[in-house]
């Protein structure tokens, strides 16, 4: 059987001389390569969607369905993802490496359909689509004309348009929206469409009735409900020929002389992406989204209201402690840019301080500072309670608590500083890498790189202590700032897939972490050795493996697991392994190196909480 290699699987490939388009005797094995060819420029565009298929298992002439659900054969490494459904549970695909593309091609899957939102956030768009499809009696070249219209209505709203083929007689127009309920985006696009029609009823229908469409262009604006989807761009078409809905720039859109211009199929393809790029590369650049105007299309546009206070008088405040956090699995070498997912990648600086989720709740509530295990961290750090209760209540910061001394980051001196207060020479701060909810809004469903930018929008008037984290999507970027900062106590990276929303279950999927050194995390299960003097600690790796530390603590470590560990240790027990133990009521964590055969687990320090 014919085989495939693309990034790093192999794949086994049938029927390949199977003839899937009879009039251009186009086989299957050409689709593949085609695939093949460009899914690098694809697969961002499918970035965390869920895709439905049109599958043409025996070529287009044969019988050709829908299929929403990964079709039989679907490799188990090709993730997928459960979906909204009014018929109960559906598991759809997400396709997120060429691997996973080309496997489901080769079952037939021809078409690929998505919405207009992400798998994390369904029914929250990020993106507004009409799709411009041309009555008997008008072409593509009517439809120019139509999406010029488009493009200046919607630039009067202050929304830019991206154009691309619909790969049959039509046209798609793209509008990258910060996320907006699709609900509320279909009701835009439909007003959008009507006040079109009512200006050129001679050109434009919004409704689908074929009767009213000779000599006219449908502007389809329910491909904007969350129910629906659209021809993603590059995907081929099951039409006659071996078409593609080819983005384009509108400079070549405005140029094409006659219809047959605008047509492109997959031989043709490959070659323009080759020597022109991606036309529609700008769309998934998180900057260009705009918000949907709050008023109907026909009116003037409002300016945007405040984040603070929310309208109606309502309680600012949607999250309470304790939340959940996100955890990012350790990883030993830093991922690609297109790594985890395929849709970019942002990498973090990764500080040596505690873990801290910080509510602002307004003048009546003090602030909370969520530990990693659920305490209140505000008694013990007043200076960063302090600058959390002047952020507009209802903002909610996930950060690094960090102190600075000398130069460089002074994990230790957290640890003093809950014990006998900050020294005048140590600056605490709050270090926010994530941002959880705004004054009366939950963000946590948004993608990673629009709460990024919602977050440096909420600080940048904020002065310190608290300020956002360097990130940053270039990776070798990243990789010098790792190496220029270790000096300081910069510890790695963390690196998170920037279409992921803010959800515990799978975070080590999407968020990975870097450490310069050699050292891992582990939970502290019991301590050995009297209460007061501990000389070892009983540690469970995040592998499941439970190790002894060795060799005993120092005097140092001794004392500061002591500290930690009061009033967590309850009655000694005999285990037949480490001797005489107490086990810890609730777990503290450590970073420990481990090292030989069998295993040895030096203990480093706790964390501290």
């Amino acid at each position: 059987m014919p085989q495939m290699t693309v990034d790093g699987r192999t794949l086994a490939l049938s029927h390949l001389d199977k003839v899937y388009y009879p009039r251009t005797g186009t086989p299957k094995g050409e689709v593949l390569r085609y695939y093949a060819a460009v899914h690098t420029a694809l697969l961002p565009h499918l970035r965390d969607r869920p895709v439905s298929f049109l599958r043409c298992p025996d070529g287009v002439a044969a019988e050709v369905f829908v299929a929403k659900n990964p079709p039989p054969g679907t490799p188990d490494w090709v993730r997928t993802v459960e979906v909204p459904s009014n018929s109960g549970e559906l598991r759809q695909v997400v396709l997120e490496d060429g691997a996973g593309l080309l496997s489901v091609v080769n079952l037939g899957c021809l078409e690929l359909h998505v919405p207009q939102w992400h798998a994390a956030a369904p029914g929250l768009a990020d993106r507004l689509v009409l799709d411009l499809d041309p009555g008997a009696g008008a072409d593509v070249l009517t439809c120019r004309t139509v999406a010029g219209l488009l493009r200046e209505r919607l630039a009067a709203d202050g929304l830019e348009a991206w154009v691309k083929t619909s790969g049959g007689k039509g046209l798609h127009l793209l509008v990258p929206l910060e996320p907006t309920p699709s609900a509320r985006v279909s009701a835009y696009a439909k007003e959008l469409a009507a006040e079109l029609e009512a200006a050129r009823p001679e050109l434009v229908v919004h409704t689908m009735a074929k009767a009213r469409r000779t000599g006219r262009v449908l502007v389809d604006w329910s491909q904007n409900s969350a129910k629906k989807t659209t021809a993603a761009p590059y995907t081929v078409r099951a039409r006659e020929r071996p078409t593609v809905s080819a983005p384009l720039s509108w400079a070549e859109l405005d140029a094409a002389g006659s219809a047959a211009e605008l047509v492109f199929t997959i031989a043709e393809v490959p070659e323009r992406l080759a020597a022109r790029g991606d036309p529609l590369g700008p769309l998934l650049d998180p900057a260009r989204a705009r918000p949907l105007p709050s008023a109907a299309p026909h009116r003037a546009r409002p300016q945007s209201p405040p984040p603070s206070p929310p309208p109606g008088g309502r309680d600012p405040v949607v999250l309470t402690p304790p939340v959940e956090v996100m955890r990012p699995a350790a990883v030993t070498a830093v991922p690609p840019a297109d790594g985890l997912g395929g849709a970019g990648v942002l990498y973090e600086l990764k500080l040596d301080g505690f873990r801290c989720v910080a509510f602002a709740r307004g003048p009546d509530r003090p602030p909370f500072l969520q530990s990693r295990s659920g305490r209140d961290l505000a008694a013990e750090f007043p200076p960063i309670a302090a600058a959390v209760a002047r952020l507009p209540a209802g903002l909610v910061l996930d950060a690094e608590l960090v102190a600075w001394r000398g130069g460089r980051f002074a994990f230790e001196e957290l640890l003093r500083t809950r014990r006998d207060g900050p020294a005048e020479d140590v600056a605490l701060g709050l270090v926010a890498f994530d941002l959880l909810a705004l004054p009366g809004r939950d963000v946590r469903p948004l993608p990673l790189a629009d709460r990024r930018r919602l977050l440096l929008a909420a600080l940048a008037e904020v002065p310190p202590p608290v300020q956002p984290v360097l990130a940053t999507t270039d990776r070798a970027e990243a990789l010098t700032w790792m190496e220029q900062l270790a000096d300081t106590g910069v510890e790695g990276l963390v690196c998170k897939a920037a279409g992921s929303a803010y959800r515990p279950r799978g975070a080590g999927r999407v968020w990975v972490k870097y450490r310069r050194g050699d050292t891992v995390d582990a939970t502290v299960r019991a301590v050995t050795g009297p209460p007061a003097r501990p000389r070892a600690v009983v540690l469970e790796l995040d592998d499941g493996r439970v190790l002894l530390s060795s060799p005993p603590l120092s005097p140092l470590q001794s004392r500061q697991v002591a500290e930690l560990a009061a009033g967590r240790l309850g009655a000694p027990v005999h285990d037949p392994q480490y001797g005489d133990v107490r086990p810890l009521t609730v777990p503290l964590r450590a970073e420990v190196t481990v090292t030989g055969r069998p295993p040895a687990a030096l203990f480093v320090r706790l964390r501290g909480d």
